[in-house]
């Protein structure tokens, strides 16, 4: 928690050398997007360690040795959680700490609220620890904070008959949080899935060339690839 006495940090000190840090909210944000791609696994700890550098400190950090890149991204993560306490529209059960707001999802209601309070966050470029703190202090009337009181509730096992028709009448694609792991789950079987149907076809193809030799001599009719309703290629006589 920052101090009333503590200036906002501006900087980080590693190896005896100050480098200054871009404070912009947009920055901060991009960067944490860096550093959760990779611990997920979809970018490699490099390019997260490049992609901080070049956000925050405007400075290629994968050219330094590696004991003065880690040290640069445990103070830039430090600067990241110092500012990022959890807001007072996300508190919830010590038992459950998944996110009750997601930035990405939730822009445009984020960008209403911030509106409410003067700041447009369209052309005011305000520093992320600006940005954390109005976070924490969004208007109660405002619509995220509503939406965020039904996401929790449902969560609870405590929406009322109002509040699941409130919920309806909304949308639940806006109530329920997007599932980024199972999104990515779902993308990766897909193209899997997709190079089985595309080998299958080919083979069916290869099958039919054969086929189609015997037939032709027979019935003079030949053979077609179609579809049938779940997109699975079968065989069919044509005449």
């Amino acid at each position: 928690m920052t101090r009333l006495t503590e200036r906002t940090q501006t900087s980080i000190t590693v190896d005896g050398t100050e480098y200054p840090l871009n404070t912009s909210f947009r920055n901060a944000l991009v960067t944490w997007d860096a550093l959760q791609a990779a611990h997920d696994g979809d970018i490699s700890p490099l390019a997260a360690a490049y992609a901080s550098g070049m956000n925050m400190l405007g400075v290629d950090i994968t050219d330094f040795d590696e004991d003065i890149i880690n040290a640069m991204l445990v103070e830039i993560v430090g600067y990241l959680h110092k500012y990022s306490r959890v807001s007072t529209v996300e508190k919830q059960s010590a038992r459950d700490t998944r996110p009750l707001l997601d930035l990405e999802q939730d822009a445009t209601m984020l960008f209403d609220a911030f509106q409410s309070m003067g700041v447009d966050l369209d052309t005011q470029d305000i520093t992320y620890p600006r940005f954390m703190s109005l976070l924490r202090e969004l208007p109660k009337n405002a619509q995220i904070c509503r939406i965020i009181y039904l996401r929790q509730q449902r969560r609870a096992g405590k929406l009322t008959k109002e509040e699941r028709a409130e919920c309806r009448r909304r949308g639940w694609e806006i109530i329920n949080l997007r599932n980024r792991q199972a999104e990515k789950a779902a993308a990766d079987n897909s193209e899997h899935f997709k190079n089985i149907r595309e080998m299958q076809l080919a083979k069916i193809e290869e099958c039919t060339r054969d086929i189609s030799k015997f037939v032709d001599g027979v019935c003079n009719a030949d053979i077609c690839i179609v579809r049938d309703t779940a997109d699975r290629p079968r065989c069919k006589l044509r005449y």
